[in-house]
C-alpha cells in the first residue's frame, strides 16, 4: 500500500497543478494599466474601456479638470454591434495555463497611422457565439486581460487571459473582440475622434477546452498506463505474489490482493532477480509523469504538444541509466556458489519480494550515489507537474540541476560495474566452505576436516545475512551437515 500511496501522491500534483487556483468568478473588469497609461483603473461592477483615470487630470495650462471613463460596458456592446470588425487577427492558439489564455497575432491595419499604432493599447472582450452581433449586450461581455498592453512596429503577438471562463466539465464556444485604442494624450481636444476612442476591432472565433475535463484526461491518461503495467507485472510475477501473500498471512494474519500487489511500483521495476532497480523506478517515473502532463496539455490546446529540450535531457540521463545498469548488472554470488547456496536450502529459493529500500541499499549497505539520484530525480519529477502543465514546450529546470541528475546517474552506473569487496568477500566464504564440505565428503573421519567446515560455516552466516535478508534461512546453515540436501520446494 505504501507504493500504491506513493503514486496517488504523484496523481494529486499532477491534478493540483492542472487545476490550479483560478479567480472565482467575479462581475466584469478590465484590464489593471500600467503606471504609464492614462487608463481607468478596475471599478467593482463594471469595466472601462479607453478612458483616462477617474478622478482629476492636470490640462497643459496648469487647470485641473475631471476626467470621464470614454467607455462602459453597454458603450462596448453599442460599439460592437454598430461597427464593422476591419483589424485582422492572423492566429489564435488556446494555451495549457490553468486560467483560459489565448493567444493572438496582429498587424496594423491601414486605418491606423503608424504613429497612433505604437501610441494605442489593446483591450478584449469574448460573448458566447450562439449570440448574434447585432444581439450583444452589455450583461454577454466578458472582459479579458491582455498582455502586452500596447502594439509594437511589426507583427504583434497579444496575451489574453480569461479568467471568467474557466468554470465547468464542458468545452465551450465564444467569439472574441479586440479592441484597439488610440489616446492622444491628457490635454487633447475631448471632442477629437480619436481622442480615448476605440479605432478598430478585429473578431475572430475562440474554442475554449475544460480545465476540469483536461486535468481529468491527463490524471486519466497517467492511470490509464500504469494500470496496464501493473495488469502486466501481475501477469508475470504469479509466483512472487504467492510468496509474499504466505509470508503476510503468517506475519500479520492479513491476506494482500492481487491487484494491489501488482500495483505496487517496486514489483513493475523491479529486476530479473527480484530487487527494485532504481533506474527502471526513473524511467517509469519520468514516463508516467510525462504520459500525464502530455494528455492533459493535449486536452487542454487542442493539438500535439512540443516537449521541451530539458524534459528530453531527463529521459535521456534515465534511460541510458537504465539501460547501463541492465548491462552491466548481473549476480551477486558466482553461479556455483548461488546453486550450493539454493541446494543446501540456506537461502529460501522461493522467487525475491522487492522492496523500497532495494533503490537506496545494495550488498549490506546505504548507497550514498542511489539516494542522491533518486532526491534529485524526485525534484525534477515535481517540477514537470507543477510547471509543465503550464508551458511544456518550454518547460526547463535549472541546467545545474540537470548535470547533478546526469551526474548522480553516472556514478550510480560506474559504482554497480566496478568491483565490489562485499561481494568478492562472500563468494570467498562461500567457496571455502564448500571447499570444507568437499574435503570431510573425502575424509569422512577426519576430525581436523569436520572442524575446518563447521568453522567456515558458521563464520558465513553474518555475510549472508547482509546480503540476502530474510531469505538466509540461518537455523538450516546451522544444521548443515556435509552432503546434506533438503528436499526440493516447488512453488
Amino acid at each position: 500500500m505504501r507504493g500504491l500511496l506513493a503514486i496517488l501522491s504523484m496523481v494529486a500534483l499532477l491534478g493540483a497543478a492542472a487545476t490550479a487556483q483560478t479567480p472565482a468568478q467575479a462581475p466584469l473588469t478590465a484590464t489593471t494599466p500600467p503606471a504609464t497609461q492614462d487608463r481607468p483603473p478596475i471599478r467593482a461592477g463594471s469595466f472601462i474601456f479607453c478612458g483616462t483615470n477617474e478622478g482629476t487630470v492636470l490640462l497643459d495650462n496648469g487647470q485641473q479638470h475631471a476626467a470621464t471613463p470614454y467607455m462602459d460596458e453597454e458603450q462596448v456592446a453599442r460599439y460592437l454591434r454598430t461597427n464593422a470588425p476591419r483589424l485582422v487577427v492572423k492566429a489564435s492558439r488556446q494555451t495549457a495555463k490553468a486560467i483560459a489564455t489565448v493567444e493572438f497575432r496582429l498587424s496594423r491595419p491601414e486605418t491606423i497611422s503608424e504613429a497612433d499604432w505604437t501610441r494605442a493599447w489593446l483591450e478584449a472582450v469574448l460573448y458566447p457565439s450562439n449570440i448574434a452581433r447585432t444581439e450583444i449586450t452589455a450583461g454577454s461581455l466578458i472582459a479579458g486581460r491582455v498582455q502586452p498592453p500596447t502594439p509594437t512596429a511589426a507583427d504583434t503577438n497579444v496575451t489574453v487571459e480569461f479568467p471568467d471562463i474557466s468554470g465547468g466539465w464542458l468545452p465551450s464556444s465564444w467569439e472574441v473582440a479586440l479592441l484597439v485604442c488610440v489616446d492622444r494624450g491628457v490635454g487633447a481636444n475631448p471632442n477629437l475622434d480619436n481622442n480615448h476612442l476605440v479605432r478598430e476591432y478585429g473578431r475572430v472565433p475562440l474554442y475554449v477546452s475544460s480545465l476540469k475535463l483536461s486535468a481529468a484526461i491527463g490524471i486519466g491518461g497517467f492511470l490509464a498506463l500504469y494500470v496496464v503495467l501493473a495488469f502486466t507485472a501481475a501477469l508475470l510475477h504469479r509466483r512472487q505474489f504467492e510468496v509474499a501473500r504466505r509470508a503476510m498471512e503468517a506475519s500479520s494474519g492479513r491476506s494482500v490482493a492481487a491487484w494491489t500487489f501488482a500495483l505496487r511500483p517496486t514489483v513493475i521495476a523491479q529486476d530479473a532477480f527480484g530487487f527494485c532497480s532504481l533506474a527502471r523506478f526513473q524511467v517509469l517515473m519520468f514516463t508516467l509523469v510525462l504520459a500525464g502532463v502530455y494528455a492533459y496539455v493535449m486536452a487542454r490546446t487542442g493539438s500535439l504538444p512540443n516537449v521541451s529540450n530539458t524534459v528530453l535531457a531527463l529521459l535521456g540521463i534515465t534511460l541510458s541509466g537504465s539501460t547501463l545498469a541492465r548491462v552491466i548488472e548481473g549476480p551477486v554470488v558466482d553461479t556455483p556458489n548461488r546453486l550450493w547456496l539454493l541446494g543446501t536450502g540456506i537461502i529460501d529459493p522461493s522467487p525475491r519480494v522487492p522492496r523500497w529500500q532495494d533503490m537506496l541499499a545494495g550488498d549490506g549497505e546505504i548507497d550514498v550515489t542511489r539516494v542522491q539520484a533518486l532526491a534529485f530525480s524526485l525534484f525534477a519529477a515535481v517540477a514537470l507537474v507543477v510547471q509543465g502543465t503550464g508551458d511544456l514546450e518550454h518547460f526547463e529546470i535549472p541546467e545545474q540541476l540537470n548535470y547533478l541528475i546526469g551526474l548522480s546517474q553516472a556514478v550510480y552506473v560506474a559504482g554497480r560495474a566496478l568491483p565490489r569487496e562485499s561481494a568478492k568477500r562472500l563468494n570467498e566464504e562461500v567457496r571455502a566452505t564448500r571447499e570444507a564440505e568437499t574435503a570431510v565428503l573425502l575424509k569422512p573421519d577426519d576430525q581436523n576436516a569436520q572442524l575446518a567446515f563447521e568453522t567456515a560455516r558458521n563464520a558465513l552466516a553474518t555475510s549472508l545475512f547482509d546480503f540476502f535478508g530474510e531469505r538466509f534461512q540461518a537455523p538450516r546453515l546451522m544444521a548443515l551437515r556435509a552432503g546434506e540436501r533438503p528436499e526440493p520446494v516447488l512453488y
